[in-house]
């Protein structure tokens, strides 16, 4: 983050963002790109910036924090109603980011919060854990619904 903001904002910089908390499986990155915006408004993020590589604006945050509603963008300078993509660090879509979406796919990836749960490596569990026992009694099924939208009382 300070060197995003010794370089200042339509600057080139380098700097390595990733894996303070978690550094496996592939450890942080360097990053070479303009700085596009730097935010200290964030009570969650901390400082944030936003450098862009390509036709890529990656978010740099100072601390976790996951991108749930639109303005968590907005605030940085960035529409992702007007991106072709948009690719956040979450398990799942809060309802604005899946009102934004044409479509989407989940990735699983490996990492401080990896949901491919047969890749953990669980083991001595007892019969009929899904998905580690799929024969289960009587036969196990998944239900996948979207939420319903409730107006308050």
């Amino acid at each position: 983050m300070q060197a995003a903001r010794e370089a200042g904002i339509g600057e080139m910089v380098t700097l390595t963002a990733g894996a303070r908390i978690d550094d496996g499986p592939s450890g942080p990155v360097e990053i070479t790109g303009r700085v596009f915006s730097i935010t200290d408004g964030d009570p969650d993020a901390g400082p944030q910036a936003v450098i862009a590589v390509g036709g890529l604006h990656l978010i740099i945050t100072t601390r976790r924090k996951p991108f749930h509603h639109l303005d968590d963008f907005r605030m940085l300078g960035l529409d992702p109603e007007a991106a072709d993509i948009v690719v956040v660090k979450i398990g799942y879509l809060e309802p604005e980011l899946y009102d934004l979406a044409a479509d989407w796919t989940l990735a699983l990836t490996p990492g401080g919060v990896d949901q491919d749960l047969l890749r953990l490596g669980h083991h001595n569990l007892a019969s009929g854990v899904y998905p580690f026992d799929t024969a289960g009694n009587p036969p196990l099924t998944a239900h996948v619904s979207r939420r319903e939208e409730t107006s308050a009382c």
